[in-house]
Formats: structure tokens, C-alpha cells, sequence
């Protein structure tokens, strides 16, 4: 289930169900746990499972993909884009927690799959940025999935036969103790073992970025294929799409992508065909020509396919055959299919399940997306058969206003808003088919006009409709039940303290265009294509209707009572621009057939139609459409979800835009989309329960002094670097000049070329041993005039874009000074790799060359920021309004700070304990450390009188999340071991007290440019009368850093550096660096001696006896 639940949502009383359920939820929770390709990728990284659990310590079992965010410490925080290296920083943040060696992949294979993926995206990127269009920037899920492809495609292309025993052998571990029918065939082994694993699908939630995955999965292909010498024997690229408008999508994609693509023309073969991707929908895909057919016959084989809406094409009868269609194209080539709506499409279908348990690479379903805080929020508006029959006008009219609420709060606080990348809301209404007619009283009727003739009931009968209003803002809609599925629903309404009256008046205005009210009038666009506006009087239109035949639903307006429908020339359409900015239209209904070829961000009201039982993918993925959210930063999460930089404050009653309200036109449209996602494993009728548990504070009477930036420098405020941007000279980057730059050459550039001439190796691209010592070499100019360096400009350029370093000046003769001067940097590199002897080298340097451009870019960036800011630098004391103590809370007993614990209603047990946890706290009690576990979550509690806070808090698996984010393994082992140090040597503390405190990452704690932007999780205060010592210390695995020369490193000199120049006799300062890497380890990959390694302040976590050291030397001297 996912961590979180649907907010608010009401399990109202349904008498008249949905359709009875087909004997199918064991065999689609048997598919979930049935996903063998992707059990055998995770078994890679040691997490081995042959029903897609884990169990974690205790015995809890958890999902793999939890179990590897777990074990690898990569997850939804984790922080994103590539360092300075051009390396993942989620590559950092995995190795950083392999100890030993992993069993299916090495470090240095890792590495090179990075790079691949690295070097893909930048060209991808650099596409893009020629067409302004947003940089690509991986989310962790998509990290992986890409990872997980990498990883496949290399060992498909280097022997296949031992990739399908690999599997076989995994699939032999799932077929045991299984009866026949529950367990999967195996792959062939045999000289034609490609033919069986050239197949691969990508569940993917909609909204997630499926697109871009395909854009870069087909270069990953492309690459694999012509590393294995095989470029030739690509025929054609193919995508595949369900209908003719997500084709026209695509190739608007293709070409924010600069990637050749067009519409498939049977008439002739494209001036790009075998380069382009021709794109064609799947319905003109035949066995035979046809006039609007094309016979798979002609594609030939030896293709790359790519299936956008992979469930398209997997079931019986005509759409049966699009399934063997597909194989047959990628016969002697290769598929990626991508889809929402896999666990539906196989739902009656055994050889299908069996098909994608083996193909199915990556599992990023919408319980996962959700469940990392991805997406809106989303309430179920519950409508029972008894409310139904007392009057479905009361219940529209609650739907409506919340729409309403939803577009007044956008209007009214687009100021406070705008950070967070909302759209304007949008209501919209949905069904199988808008044309669907019943018969009721002797007469046609459909849920388009009954919505219709609600429309015009509410805007022509205003008293009705105001005391309807009142009624919903007072006690609101109580159904059968005696619950009321409108309850809390209107706070931001009912905080405006206006009367119905007016807020009727600002419905007719914002929502219909209309101030002054109307009769509601249908009309009939002939120059639009399928489409019929809606207005009121003679006002702009506020409505549009989206139908494949637009006359038969005019007519039938033109048939109903109630109902005044015109017919109108020559107009363009209203649906084309719905996504326009400050677009005027409100309300869309529409078939569901729309929606898969439509991209918007406003849908924030979902009204179900007439919706058939063979429809549930099409709904899910609708649904997705509805919960897709750009979020602060485009970080696509929700604001709850979200770690806010200090200053950044969650604008009161953002949820309320954060959140799609579902409701339906009849009840048992609701049951039946309660059944769908059920089905899709997404909790229909719970929500998250919200413990809050306060903070105590043991800030005590002590004047405890912090490094910082005065908070203003002339009027304008430090934060974020604004002061520097706005008032400091515009820095130029050139080689390190006089005396006033030595600190760039002491503190050169240090670059280690090994681990990713080991990263080649291990993909079989470079050959050569080991070697004892590294080497140090320069890039000479007989190297720099073989560069191309514009390019290395260009790729500068985009480095400082995309740090936000709008005032920093990078000429292009920079470039050549630069290189030119070999005093700035050290590159370990041997010196074969710099020989004249092959003109493939030539790319190695370049990409040497523009990593060390980068790199000094950085160093010297922050040298005269640092240079500029210093002066401004000042100890003030720490105080309760410091950001890394977490924010108050609104209730009795918060006020000193809050965490906010969301848990999954299902742990109805840790549910209990954590609210008597906090009850406790509320008490200014002391608690007890302790672990409260549920059913896939875990919390555990420490308190530590000597942190400046307590408890302490860590928390793990998946249907648990905690605001701030809690502690992390190695985060809670440092204070564990200091406090068990504190409690057996208390006399060490008497006179000279110590105090701890955990410092929050970028954005709101401490931070140190000096150190590459480094931000140590900890600090530690020794006090010893007025004198008093401050040590920064980070707990971290350290293997990804190159060289022990590393700014990270050198801090512990840095430090005291910044302790002359602040002058204060009665401060000093100390920096640590608890490492989880082993110092075996360590000195294998730095060559240098652990006595080296302590004399840089590095210790060693697994040393049992470090903090003996830390506490020795944190305390000031006499």
C-alpha cells in the first residue's frame, strides 16, 4: 500500500454496488510479486526475493524497491543532478553504502553505467536547451529504471545465453513449491536466447516522466547496439501509440528533444527513415493494406519498438492481434514498452501475466508515486443511493463549490502561490462515452445533460442555489450513513466570512464568465472539431464539450427541455486552448478517449460519467492525469512532501490545490471507481492519519555561538546568495592571478581519472592492470590543440546556468588561458593514457579537460563569493528561532517544534503508540528509547538530554513518513555512541558540558562554501567557562570523493582558517569526518596510510573507540 493515504476521503454507505467482482485479486496481487526480471535485477544489489518482498531487520518484510531505498539510502530526498564530475549524486549516495562487494554488480560497473547515462542526458540536454526548453534532471525512480536498463542492455549485448541462464536460475527459485499453473515457463537458453529477451516494459505512473525515460532509453539501445559492433543491423525505429493525437504529442516531444521523429507516411519512406522515429497509432497497424492500413509486412524485422500505453494491444479479439503485431515488429530487434496500467491489462489473461512477470524491468507504479509524496493529494466525494435519490442537485452543488474553492484560493493568492507552480484549476467531466443516451420518463437522457440541466437549474434559480450554499457551508450533506462526505471540505470559503449572496455572485463571475448571470445556452462549434461551447447569456464561454460527434449531442440538447442549443459558424477551438495561460475556460466534459492524447496540469475536479467495466485502465490512467503536479522547484511533489528551504514558508490552505476532488454523477459510477483503484492497489476509502509529536528543547541558559552571514548586507538579504548577485563586482573566471589568489593554488583542482578508467574496464572498454601508485600528469598543448573548445565553452556555460550563477562572467578566451596554465589543478591519470597514440584518446581528454573546467569553475565561483562575504561574517548566539530547531506547532505543547509523522491508517497498532508517544511528550515526560514497529512501518526514539532537541527520531518503511526528515542509519549511530559515552564517562562533563546539535541540509543549516558547499550533519559545543569549542562533524561514507586532497577533506584546515580570521580568542573551531567506509578501503583507493587519514581528522565508524578522540579534542584549551 502506499506510505500515504488519500486526504479526507469518506466511506459513505453504497446500497446499489458496482457490478459483482470477478474472482481476480489473487491472481493480480499474485502479478505484483510475480515480476522476476525485476526480482533478479534487485537480487543484484544483495536484495534477493522471490515474491518482490525483502525482510528488514526484525523480520519486517517490506517491498523491494523499499527495501533497496533502505539499504541504499536512495530515495525521494536524496539530492539530485550530477556533481562536478559529471557524476550522478545519487551514484554517490548508493556506493556510499556498499561495504564489501555486491553480488551481481561492482562498483566500478556502476560507475560506467552512470557515465552512460550521464553522457546520454547531456546530449539530450543540450538538444534541449537549444529549443529553451527545461534541462532533464532525474528523479530517483527514474535513476534506477534508467540503472536497471543499463545494467540489462549491457549483459543482453555480451552474451545473452548466460543472461537467460541467470534468469532461468532466478525463475527455477520462483517455481518452487509453486503448483503448475502458478509458475512461469523458462527462457530459452540456446543459440536464439536474444530472440526471447529483446522485450523489455517499464511500469510507469502516469505523470512520472515515461516520456523522457523513452527518449533516453532509446539511446541507451542505440549506444549498447553499437558498442557491440551491431549499429548496421538497426532497420527502423517505431513508436507505437494508441490513437492519432498522443502521436501528434510525441512528435512535439520528439522535437523539444532534437530527436528526428514524423507521423509514419505508408506513401513513401521518410528522408530519415532508419534514423527518424516514424510514429504511428496502432490501429493502422494490419496484417494486410488497407486504405488507411499499412501491413506489419513492410516494417521488416531487425527494429527498435517503442509501445507508448503498452496495455494497448493485450487482450482478445481485434486487439489481440495488435500484440502479435508488435512482436512481429521487433522480431530480430527490440521493444520497450511503457505503461500506467500493466496490473489491468493482464488482470484475465495468464500467458500475459507470464509475458510481462519476465519483461517488466522496473516497477514505478502509482503506489509508489504516491506514496513518495509525487503528485496531488486526492478525496473521494462519496455518493450514496439514498443522498442520490433525496436530490443530486445538493450533491453537484457541493462538487461545484468545491471547484469553486479551488479557482477562488488560486485567484486570491497567486502572489504567495506562484513558487509552487500551480495551474489554474480546472473542473472537468468524464466518461466512457459523453453520447451514452438511457431512457428515463419515456425520454433520452444522458449524464452530459443531466450535468447540463444542473448547470442551468443552479445559475437561472439563485435563491435555490443560495440556500443550497448555506446549507453546505453549515452542516453541510449528511447522507444515509448520517456521515457528512463534505465535512472540514470549505474552510478557505467559510474563512472568508462571506454571505451566499456574494459568494454566489463570485461563482456566476469566476467560474462562468458571467457577473451578471444568464441563461445557460449549448452551441454548436462548425468550425471546431467535435467540440460545443458553453456560456451563459451572451458572456464569453466558461465551458467546452470534447465529443468524437458533436452534432448528435447537440441535437440531443436541442431535444431536451431546459436546454437552449445553438448552432455557430467559423469558430476556432476552445479545447486547443484550454492550457493557455489565464484561459477563460472552467469546465471541460469529454470522452475518456481525450485523455490520452492530452498533456494538462489544471485538472484539480474530477466528475465520473457513465464508465463500463472494461474501462478501468483508461480511468486509472485519467486519474493519473488528475494527480499530475509540477510542485516548488518542479520537484512534482506535493508541498507537505517537500523539505521547504529556509525562508519558504507553505502558503495557508495549499492543499486544497494540491488535492484532485473524484466525484460521480450517479453512486455507482463512484463504487466502481473505488473498485479500479483498489484493483491498482491505491487505497479508495482510508487516509494518512497525521500524529504530531513535539520536541522538547534543552537550549538551556548557555550562550552557545554559531558561524553566519549577517542577514542583511545593505538592505538586501543574504539567503540564497541574493546580496552577492545584486551587490558584489560580477566575478570573471580566469587562472589564479598574484598573491590574492594563492588560496586556489594551494587548494588546486583535484582530479582522479582511475576509478573511471576502472569504470571502462569493467565493461570490457579499456584494457590494463592495476597500478600501485597513482600517477599525476597535465593535459599539455599537444592535447589542448586536439580539443574542441567552444564545445568545452559551451558545456561551461550550461554548467553555470544550471547552478543559477546568472552573475558570473565565463569568456570565451577563459577557456584557452586556462588550459593553457597547468598550475590550478592535479590529474591523477597514467601517463599511457595521455600518449599520442590513438585518435579515440582525443574524446578522454576532451572530457578531462571540460571536468577540470567545471570543477575550477565551482572552486573558484565560491573563492570570490567567499572573499566577498567574509567580512560580513559574524558569531551570534543560538537562539530558538534558529532553523534547525524543527517549527512550532499550533497546538497545546508544540511550541517548541513539532514532527509531523504520517502513517498509513492500516498501522491501526503504531497509530496507537505514537499518540500516546506524543500524549507523553505534550506532558514534558521523559520517554524512553524505543523502537515502535507496525506492519511496514518502524519508528524508533531517542532521547539525548545533551542534543538541543529531544527526541530524537528515525524512521523506516514504507507506509511511514516524518517532517523533518528523520535521522539515517549512520546519523543515528553517531548520537547513539556519544550518548552512551556521555552516560559511562559523566565526569568528563561537569565543568565542561557538551552540546549537540543535528544540522539541517542545504537551505537551512550551516553551510561552507570553502568545502564545495559542504554541510556537516552535526555540530558539537564544548563549553569550559567563557571559552567555548565548536566541531563540525558528518557522518558519511567518503569512497566517491577522489583524492584525500579533496575540499571536503582539506576542511579540517579550512576551519581553522576561518578561526583566524574571525578572531575570537574565546571560540575555536574543529571539523571531523566520521566515515562509513572502511579504512582498508580507504587507503586501497586513495594509496595513502590511515595514520594520514587521522591526521586530517577522519575517523572511522566502524572504530569502535573514535568518539573517545571526538570528546578528547572537542574540548577547548586552556
Amino acid at each position: 500500500m502506499p506510505r500515504g493515504r488519500p486526504r479526507g476521503s469518506t466511506a459513505a454507505t453504497t446500497t446499489r454496488t458496482a457490478p459483482a467482482r470477478r474472482p481476480r485479486a489473487a491472481q493480480t496481487a499474485e502479478f505484483t510479486q510475480s515480476l522476476v526480471l525485476n526480482q533478479w535485477l534487485f537480487g543484484l544489489f544483495g536484495l534477493h526475493s522471490t515474491d518482490g518482498y525483502y525482510p528488514l531487520e526484525g523480520g519486517r518484510r517490506v517491498r523491494l524497491l523499499e527495501a533497496f531505498k533502505q539499504r541504499f539510502q536512495l530515495n525521494e530526498h536524496s539530492e539530485e543532478g550530477l556533481d562536478e564530475n559529471n557524476v550522478h549524486r545519487f551514484h554517490h549516495a548508493m556506493v556510499n553504502q556498499i561495504t564489501g562487494e555486491l553480488p551481481g554488480v561492482t562498483r566500478d560497473e556502476l560507475l560506467a553505467f552512470d557515465q552512460n547515462i550521464v553522457r546520454h542526458t547531456l546530449v539530450l540536454n543540450a538538444e534541449r536547451s537549444l529549443r529553451r526548453e527545461r534541462p532533464v534532471v532525474w528523479k530517483y525512480y527514474q535513476y534506477l529504471a534508467l540503472l536497471f536498463v543499463e545494467i540489462y542492455l549491457d549483459r543482453y549485448f555480451r552474451d545473452p545465453q548466460a543472461l537467460a541462464q541467470a534468469l532461468n536460475a532466478h525463475i527455477g527459485k520462483f517455481n518452487a513449491g509453486k503448483e503448475a499453473g502458478q509458475q512461469l515457463p523458462p527462457l530459452d537458453e540456446g543459440r536464439d536466447a536474444a530472440l526471447g529477451l529483446n522485450k523489455l516494459a517499464l511500469w510507469c505512473a502516469t505523470g512520472s516522466g515515461k516520456t523522457l525515460l523513452m527518449h533516453l532509453n532509446l539511446r541507451q539501445y542505440q549506444h549498447h547496439l553499437a558498442q557491440a559492433g551491431r549499429g548496421r543491423e538497426l532497420n527502423r525505429i517505431v513508436l507505437l501509440t494508441p490513437n492519432e493525437g498522443l502521436s501528434h504529442q510525441h512528435l512535439q516531444e520528439f522535437a523539444a528533444a532534437g530527436i528526428e521523429a514524423e507521423l509514419f507516411d505508408k506513401s513513401a519512406r521518410g528522408l530519415f527513415a532508419g534514423k527518424a522515429v516514424e510514429i504511428i497509432d496502432i490501429h493502422k497497424l494490419a496484417d494486410d493494406m488497407g486504405d488507411k492500413t499499412v501491413a506489419v509486412d513492410a516494417f521488416e524485422t531487425g527494429n527498435l519498438v517503442l509501445v507508448d500505453e503498452g496495455h494497448r494491444g493485450a487482450s482478445g479479439g481485434e486487439a489481440g492481434k495488435w500484440l502479435s503485431r508488435r512482436d512481429q515488429l521487433c522480431e530480430k530487434g527490440f521493444s520497450f514498452e511503457y505503461s500506467a496500467t500493466f496490473k489491468q491489462a493482464v488482470k484475465d489473461s495468464v500467458p500475459l501475466s507470464r509475458r510481462y512477470a519476465r519483461s517488466i524491468v522496473f516497477d514505478y507504479s502509482y503506489r509508489y508515486f504516491y506514496g513518495d509524496g509525487y503528485g496531488k493529494d486526492y478525496q473521494i466525494l462519496n455518493l450514496d443511493d439514498a443522498t442520490e435519490q433525496q436530490g443530486l442537485d445538493v450533491y453537484l452543488t457541493a462538487c461545484l463549490l468545491a471547484a469553486y474553492q479551488q479557482r477562488r484560493l488560486f485567484d486570491d493568492r497567486q502572489a504567495l502561490l506562484r513558487d509552487f507552480n500551480l495551474e489554474r484549476p480546472l473542473w472537468i467531466f468524464v466518461g466512457g462515452s459523453v453520447n451514452a443516451v438511457r431512457k428515463q420518463g419515456g425520454r433520452d437522457v444522458s449524464d452530459v445533460t443531466e450535468v447540463l440541466l444542473f448547470l442551468s437549474r443552479f445559475t437561472s434559480a439563485r435563491a435555490r442555489a443560495e440556500r443550497t450554499i448555506t446549507t453546505l457551508l453549515g452542516e453541510g450533506l449528511p447522507t444515509a450513513s448520517g456521515q457528512n462526505p463534505f465535512a472540514n471540505r470549505f474552510g478557505y470559503l467559510q474563512s472568508l466570512g462571506q454571505s451566499a449572496t456574494e459568494l454566489f455572485a463570485d461563482i456566476c463571475t469566476r467560474l462562468f464568465n458571467a457577473p451578471g448571470g444568464g441563461a445557460l445556452h449549448v452551441e454548436y462549434l462548425k468550425g471546431a472539431d467535435g467540440e460545443l461551447a458553453l456560456k451563459l447569456g451572451n458572456n464569453d464561454p466558461f465551458g467546452v464539450i470534447n465529443v468524437g460527434d458533436a452534432k448528435k449531442l447537440y441535437d440531443l440538447c436541442n431535444a431536451t427541455p431546459g436546454l437552449i442549443a445553438e448552432e455557430r459558424d467559423f469558430a476556432g477551438s476552445l479545447f486547443r486552448r484550454i492550457n493557455d495561460r489565464d484561459n477563460a475556460i472552467s469546465l471541460l466534459i469529454g470522452s475518456r478517449k481525450f485523455t490520452e492524447g492530452w498533456n494538462s496540469w489544471r485538472v484539480s475536479t474530477l466528475g465520473l460519467m457513465k464508465i463500463g467495466q472494461s474501462e478501468g485502465a483508461q480511468i486509472i490512467q485519467l486519474f493519473g492525469r488528475g494527480v499530475r503536479l509540477k510542485g516548488y522547484g518542479w520537484s512534482l511533489k506535493r508541498s507537505k512532501a517537500l523539505r521547504l528551504p529556509a525562508g519558504v514558508e507553505r502558503p495557508r490552505h495549499i492543499e486544497l490545490l494540491e488535492t484532485l476532488n473524484v466525484f460521480g454523477v450517479h453512486a455507482d459510477y463512484m463504487a466502481q471507481f473505488k473498485q479500479f483503484l483498489e484493483d491498482e492497489g491505491l487505497p479508495s476509502d482510508q487516509d494518512s492519519e497525521e500524529i504530531v509529536l513535539p520536541v522538547l528543547r534543552n537550549l538551556g541558559t548557555h550562550k552557545l555561538k554559531i558561524i553566519r552571514l549577517k542577514p542583511e548586507i545593505h538592505g538586501v538579504r543574504t539567503a540564497f546568495g541574493v546580496a552577492f548577485r545584486q551587490l558584489a563586482p560580477v566575478p570573471q573566471l580566469a587562472p589564479p592571478q598574484g598573491e590574492a589568489d594563492h588560496w586556489l593554488l594551494r587548494n588546486r583542482v583535484q582530479l582522479n581519472w582511475y576509478p573511471k578508467i576502472q569504470a571502462m574496464k569493467a565493461v570490457g572498454l579499456a584494457g590494463g592492470d592495476g597500478v600501485a601508485e597513482l600517477e599525476r600528469n597535465k593535459l599539455q598543448a599537444r592535447h589542448v590543440a586536439l580539443l574542441d573548445l567552444d564545445r568545452a565553452w559551451f558545456e561551461l556555460i550550461r554548467f553555470k546556468n544550471e547552478r543559477g550563477w546568472h552573475n558570473f562572467d565565463i569568456p570565451r578566451p577563459s577557456v584557452d588561458r586556462l588550459l593553457a596554465d597547468t598550475d590550478w589543478y592535479d590529474l591523477l591519470i597514467p601517463e599511457s593514457m595521455l600518449a599520442m597514440d590513438s585518435f579515440a584518446k582525443v574524446a578522454i581528454w576532451q572530457e578531462i579537460a571540460e571536468t577540470l573546467l567545471r570543477k575550477y569553475a565551482e572552486r573558484y565561483y565560491s573563492f570570490r563569493k567567499k572573499g566577498w562575504e567574509e567580512p560580513h561574517l559574524e558569531y551570534a548566539e543560538l537562539d530558538a528561532g534558529d532553523p534547525n530547531f524543527p517549527e512550532a506547532g499550533a497546538g497545546v505543547g508544540e511550541e517548541q517544534g513539532v514532527y509531523r509523522v504520517s502513517v498509513e491508517k492500516s498501522e491501526e497498532a503504531l497509530i496507537t503508540q505514537l499518540r500516546q508517544l506524543g500524549d507523553e511528550l505534550r506532558r514534558r515526560a521523559g520517554v524512553a528509547d524505543k523502537a515502535y514497529s507496525g506492519g511496514q512501518a518502524k519508528l524508533e526514539v531517542m532521547s539525548f538530554k545533551g542534543h538541543l532537541y529531544e527526541p530524537l527520531i528515525k524512521a523506516s518503511g514504507a507506509n511511514i513518513t516524518v517532517r523533518p526528515v528523520s535521522l539515517n542509519d549512520g546519523e543515528m549511530r553517531f548520537v547513539r555512541r556519544l550518548k552512551d559515552y556521555c552516560a559511562a564517562h559523566p565526569e568528563e562533563f561537569e565543568d565542561r558540558p557538551l552540546f549537540l546539535l543535528r544540522n539541517m541540509s542545504r537551505g537551512r543549516g550551516i553551510g561552507f562554501f570553502e568545502a564545495g558547499n559542504f554541510h556537516p550533519d552535526f555540530i558539537v559545543w564544548r563549553i569550559d567557562g567563557s571559552k567555548q569549542r565548536i566541531s563540525f562533524v558528518d557522518p558519511k561514507g567518503i569512497r566517491q570523493l577522489d583524492t584525500i586532497d579533496d575540499p571536503k577533506i582539506q576542511f579540517h584546515r579550512t576551519i581553522q582558517e576561518i578561526e583566524a580570521r574571525m578572531a575570537d580568542p574565546d571560540v575555536s573551531l574543529r571539523s571531523y569526518i566520521v566515515s562509513g567506509t572502511s579504512a582498508a578501503e580507504m587507503e586501497m583507493h586513495w594509496k595513502v596510510s590511515r595514520q594520514k587519514m587521522a591526521e586530517r581528522n577522519i575517523l572511522f565508524d566502524e572504530d569502535e573507540g573514535y568518539v573517545a578522540r571526538l570528546i578528547r579534542e572537542s574540548a577547548p584549551e586552556a
